[in-house]
């Protein structure tokens, strides 16, 4: 079992954005959905946009490029039911914000 990675702080994630973050390595969005925070591999599947460059609200992050959403918590996205983008486990301690660098399973 992975152990948790402290990846930034909350307080440097206003609430709709997001903040890149290398987690062991690969490039990682931690998004601040409205006080909760999720994370989500950085890359569109699209263009390869940055994520973490995009913006969130209601459970979804859209791609700062050509605004393809994807579900936080899940990495589906509804333009394609072929792709689906790494999503990852969150806790927080305190203001610290730590993930598990494995990602979620099914």
């Amino acid at each position: 079992m992975a152990e948790f990675v402290k990846v930034c702080r909350k307080s440097e994630i206003e609430s709709g954005k997001g903040k890149v973050v290398d987690l062991n390595g690969r490039s990682v969005a931690v998004m601040n959905n409205g006080g909760e925070f999720f994370a989500i591999d950085n890359t569109c599947a699209h263009m390869q946009g940055p994520l973490g460059d995009g913006s969130c609200k209601g459970g979804k992050v859209t791609c700062p490029l050509h605004a393809w959403e994807y579900d936080l918590q899940t990495g589906k996205t509804d333009f394609s039911e072929d792709v689906k983008l790494d999503t990852f486990e969150v806790k927080i301690d305190g203001d610290d914000i730590l993930v598990n660098p494995e990602p979620r399973g099914e």
